[in-house]
């Protein structure tokens, strides 16, 4: 009986574990943001990507990311880990304009680092809303390098390839980042390149050539597709993405014993 109680609460205790890095003590953080506003997805055009279309590729993302942040707020709301998540009507257009003017800086194999969000934008927000911080989720165009495998698992090829990567940051109203997703823990939203192991098989070469996803391939990511009662469903890739935020800033009761 012991022995079952104890490994049902390590299953707690690790499922409450989520991705993300806290910037100050989880218990700080709790009492300084009881309310949390969330903003609507952001697109950084201005992000770095060698991707032909790059422009027509960011105007589908961004038509694809319009309203979805209503669903992130009402999973945040479900966890009950705030006093109130409110959803902030604002323009994501100028408001990236305004809040991701100073870019992100990277480190050498390209992983985004976090923005440097623009401190005024921010406390200007947070004022006319009436909440303590702010949620922001930017999806970036980013050149990382990383290893991909084949679909068999065997072979592998080490490059820099093109992803539209999603960091995410909790800002206070003075600027100040309290929780942040950020470098090797950003999201891969999508993946634009592949390598062919496949063509270099057939062609009995080692060089594998780094190819582009094309346009359609992406649409079909980010398409919803209706359930078996024709009601509209987050995308796989959005599930994925909430998910891990939520759990990564969700307080909870086991927070006090880590």
């Amino acid at each position: 009986m012991k022995k079952w109680l104890y490994c049902s609460l390590v299953v707690i205790f690790l499922s409450g574990c989520g991705g993300g890095t806290y910037q100050i003590p989880k218990q700080e953080y709790q009492t300084k943001v009881q309310v949390l506003g969330v903003l609507p997805l952001l697109v950084d055009y201005n992000s770095s990507l060698d991707y032909p279309q790059k422009d027509t590729l960011f105007d589908i993302l961004a038509r694809s990311t319009n309203g979805k942040h209503e669903y992130l707020v009402e999973l945040l709301k479900k966890k009950k880990g705030y006093f109130d998540v409110r959803s902030l009507s604002v323009s994501s257009e100028l408001t990236a304009l305004s809040l991701l003017s100073a870019g992100s800086p990277h480190d050498e194999a390209g992983w985004p680092q976090g923005y440097a969000y623009d401190a005024a934008t921010v406390a200007e927000m947070a004022k006319q809303n009436v909440v303590d911080a702010i949620l922001v989720v930017v999806f970036s165009g980013e050149q990382v390098e990383e290893v991909r495998r084949s679909r068999t698992k065997l072979e592998t090829l080490k490059a820099q390839y093109d992803d539209i990567r999603t960091t995410a940051a909790v800002i206070d109203r003075n600027g100040h980042v309290l929780w942040q997703l950020s470098g090797t823990e950003s999201f891969q939203a999508l993946m634009l390149q592949y390598a062919d192991f496949d063509e270099a098989y057939y062609n009995r070469t080692d060089i594998v050539r780094i190819k582009n996803i094309g346009l359609s391939g992406i649409e079909q990511v980010l398409d919803e597709d209706p359930d078996r009662d024709g009601v509209s469903v987050l995308p796989k890739m959005y599930e994925r993405l909430f998910a891990e935020i939520v759990s990564g800033i969700s307080p909870s009761i086991f927070d006090s014993f880590r």
